[in-house]
């Protein structure tokens, strides 16, 4: 064992610091301490790790370890690594694998002096590897692409829910108005007049003149629709908390809408200072709003050794269930960055239809009797592969090479079989 390190193990709150110190034998060195969870707490406590490590002896290494939690330690993170006295190393824990291994140890009592004391262990005993720290501009495009991604799933919600309340309220509606989704039309009229009542109050005309954006009305033809749909609803005038659960489901998705509409302006333009010459927006489906949630979350793909290691990371890779008689079967594993493993699932649905390689590639699974989710799953799979083949490579998308590559990925697991 290393004699000559010093382990610090971080327990990280929104207010405090728990510190344990551990050398190489896992002896405890001092005595672990608190600290505020502020440029003052951080000062104090790189001057403890400092002279924490003349106990350990001469010219020991520091490795310093916290659990990722939100961004609470993101700023501590950056004090450390600035330690002029003493270079330390820094490690940013998944929690899952603390947890994991506090289990593996047998420890079922909870306490910031114990998970820190964790903390230090795991660094010991699973030596993880340093990584170097994210640019800022990353760390800003990762909390960009990752907003955008829970505005998504709110818009999401919103739209289901608002179903919801129109198949009850105004059954047929999708018929009537020839139309599977909200457009912005709809979702203006109905934040105007959440109840067939109201609808029905309005002349043509007047409906026919509510504006919904700088230049467009709702329309004659649509209006009438409108109208259709309130005289055909089981109930005209529903009560004022109906009424209002419409209207505000309906403002809500307009404004979530212009949300990212505006982050997407956005985003498009701060990718250029990340990724200057733009290799992934040479691939086929891939956009920029798209390719700036895969370089946010990969950040530099140097990282990792391999293909398959860049693929796991990704989560795009099947696992083997089976238990007992039960037949065997395959799934997606849970594991994986999630929000970089549902970027590449959506941009998988583009590809498929601007990418002609692509698109035949998925095709030819669905002939072999691939179902379309697992088929999906394998187009987000070779997604992932091209990424990493441009980003390491620095090219742009060739598609002759692109098929020469996926020829020979056919070629060998054909074999395989």
């Amino acid at each position: 064992m290393e004699q000559n390190v010093l382990y610090v193990g971080l327990d990280v709150s929104n207010e405090t610091i728990q510190a344990a110190f551990l050398d190489g034998e896992a002896r405890t060195v001092r005595r672990g301490c608190r600290y505020a969870n502020d440029p003052e707490g951080w000062r104090a406590l790189r001057t403890a790790i400092v002279s924490a490590t003349a106990l350990v002896g001469p010219k020991a290494r520091v490795v310093c370890g916290m659990e990722s939690t939100s961004n609470m330690h993101k700023r501590l993170e950056q004090a450390l690594r600035e330690e002029k006295r003493r270079p330390i190393e820094v490690h940013v824990l998944n929690p899952k694998a603390v947890k994991h291994f506090a289990k593996a140890l047998l420890k079922d009592a909870k306490t910031d002096r114990i998970d820190s004391h964790t903390i230090a262990l795991f660094l010991l005993r699973m030596k993880p590897e340093a990584k170097d720290p994210q640019p800022q501009e990353f760390e800003e495009l990762k909390e960009a692409t990752r907003t955008r991604r829970r505005l998504i799933e709110e818009r999401t919600d919103h739209k289901n829910r608002l179903h919801k309340l129109l198949r009850y309220h105004f059954p047929g509606y999708r018929k009537v108005l020839g139309t599977r989704s909200f457009s912005k039309r709809l979702l203006v009229a109905l934040a105007q007049c959440g109840s067939p009542h109201l609808l029905a109050q309005q002349s043509l005309e007047d409906l026919s003149q509510i504006p919904f954006g700088s230049r467009h009305r709702l329309g004659q033809g649509f209006a009438k629709k409108l109208r259709k749909l309130a005289a055909q609803a089981p109930r005209q005038e529903l009560p004022k908390l109906s009424r209002l659960l419409i209207e505000t489901t309906a403002r809500r998705i307009l404004e979530l809408d212009a949300l990212i509409d505006e982050m997407d302006q956005a985003i498009e333009e701060w990718l250029p200072r990340v990724a200057p010459s733009q290799l992934l927006t040479t691939i086929p489906g891939i956009a920029a709003v798209s390719a700036a949630g895969i370089l946010a979350e990969v950040g530099d793909v140097r990282r990792f050794k391999t293909k398959a290691d860049f693929v796991g990371y990704c989560g795009l890779y099947p696992i083997v269930w089976e238990s007992g008689e039960a037949k065997r079967r395959y799934r997606m594993t849970s594991k994986g960055n999630r929000m970089l493993k549902m970027t590449l699932l959506v941009a998988s649905a583009a590809a498929r239809q601007y990418n002609p390689l692509i698109a035949a590639f998925y095709e030819r699974l669905r002939r072999r009797g691939k179902s379309k989710k697992a088929a999906g799953g394998a187009i987000a799979r070779k997604l992932a592969e091209l990424v990493y083949t441009l980003l390491v490579r620095g090219e742009a998308w060739s598609a002759e090479k692109a098929m020469e590559g996926m020829q020979r990925a056919e070629a060998m697991a054909a074999q395989a079989r």
